[in-house]
């Protein structure tokens, strides 16, 4: 292989332009880093524009803000643009959901350029890391764009990929559970009218088809009349470049079948499939061997840790096969987030943040919604700029410091 002719120097190198991944920049930059993100999509925003998870869960828990900082100041932007209506958040309500933020997907992915302009970001869209060293000095990365192959060399570096890619090629251990949740590919369907179709003429259709036999004839009448096909998707190592692929062409091929077999009805024979996401959204792929991690157990009681650095709340939330099991958080319980869950063991200049830090199955399926990941974005951003400032590891910055950067950019640290 020819020599690789170019390269550049970052700070803080931001490796994954998703939800975590744009606000660890932002909070990186605005703390006095010249940061880099590297995103391998055309546009940064992740699940919520690329998955099309436009309700990225809950700033607010039992009546009480819990996350702040450059996320919020996202929605409040997005808000005075009219592209989200923020529900009452001085009840407690009776669904969780009731208190989810719907965000105009347009304005979200404008709002954030915009912040990561305004920051200092340097952005580079469709670039992917191709190999990653944390050696004595910092974090040596290879990255592969457009033109060829690229050096970064970072003080610190920042895994916000959702699937650990730059901790695994970092030489690191990684968890994973023996049955990952399945992953979901958003959609909308039209030209139909839900209630001229009879669970009994779905139960006939199904009969006839090749669909697993997972599902039902139930789901089926819900996907209508949600008007999406919300179907769970089978995924297996979506870490990888060819699981990843296996559940774009399964999500694809289900759907397909699912299409045929509405049609198939006479009261179904105008339905069109309008819109699909452009890309399948995965729950869950792997998760970094931390300095700690937190269990379920803890998560339940919101148990508190001397290196607390976000709150996230969300119920246990885990995704199978035919369904999902919800399990809600007692009356003002507020899980929270140590910083040892986003350092991976024996690292000296890799931080991670999003879905997969330290943590077990189904802590995991709570801590990996959008809002949380956004606030330990924050939270690995600001101790990423400390770490590249003072020219220390990350298991070296004190909370102190990293509590009064994170304050600095607005963001809540647990009491």
């Amino acid at each position: 292989m020819k020599d690789i002719k170019r390269s550049m120097k970052a700070d803080v190198a931001v490796i994954g332009g998703g939800t975590a991944g744009v606000f660890a920049a932002i909070a990186a930059a605005r703390t006095g880093a010249d940061t880099v993100l590297i995103e391998k999509k055309s546009r940064p925003g992740g699940t919520v524009t690329e998955a099309g998870v436009d309700f990225p869960g809950l700033f607010f828990a039992w009546k009480k803000q819990i996350i702040a900082g450059p996320a919020w100041e996202a929605i409040k932007r997005i808000e005075e643009l009219g592209g989200c209506r923020i529900p009452n958040m001085n009840v407690i309500p009776k669904h969780h959901w009731d208190q989810q933020i719907r965000i105009n997907l347009f304005l979200y992915s404008a709002v954030i350029w915009q912040m990561l302009d305004e920051a200092g970001v340097r952005v580079y869209c469709d670039t992917m890391l191709a190999t990653a060293e944390d050696s004595s000095s910092g974090a040596e990365l290879v990255l592969c764009d457009k033109s060829g192959l690229l050096k970064l060399n970072t003080k610190i570096a920042i895994d916000t990929t959702g699937d650990a890619n730059l901790v695994s090629m970092c030489g690191y251990p990684l968890n994973k559970s023996k049955v990952q949740q399945p992953a979901t590919l958003h959609n909308c369907m039209e030209g139909y009218e839900p209630e001229n179709v009879s669970v009994e003429e779905l139960k006939e259709a199904l009969e006839k088809s090749d669909l697993p036999d997972y599902f039902t004839a139930e789901a089926l009448k819900s996907y209508l009349n949600a008007h999406k096909i919300n179907m769970h998707i089978l995924s297996e190592n979506a870490e990888t470049s060819e699981g990843r692929t296996m559940v774009e062409k399964d999500a694809m091929s289900l759907s397909l079948k699912i299409y045929k077999l509405y049609r198939s009805i006479p009261a179904l024979k105008n339905l069109k499939i309008t819109m699909i996401s452009p890309e399948t959204g995965i729950r869950e792929s792997c998760r970094i061997v931390g300095e700690t991690e937190i269990s379920v157990e803890d998560y339940a009681v919101g148990k508190h840790y001397p290196d607390a650095i976000c709150h996230a709340f969300y119920p246990i939330d885990l995704h199978v096969k035919k369904g999902v099991e919800i399990t809600g958080l007692k009356e003002n319980v507020f899980p929270e987030i140590p910083y040892g869950a986003l350092v991976p063991k024996n690292a000296k200049h890799i931080l991670c943040a999003g879905r997969c830090v330290s943590s077990d199955t189904y802590a995991n399926s709570a801590i990996r919604v959008e809002a949380s990941c956004m606030a330990m974005g924050q939270a690995a951003g600001c101790a990423a700029a400390l770490c590249a400032e003072k020219n220390i590891a990350v298991n070296e910055v004190t909370y102190a410091d990293l509590t009064a950067a994170l304050k600095k950019i607005g963001a809540i640290v647990p009491e």
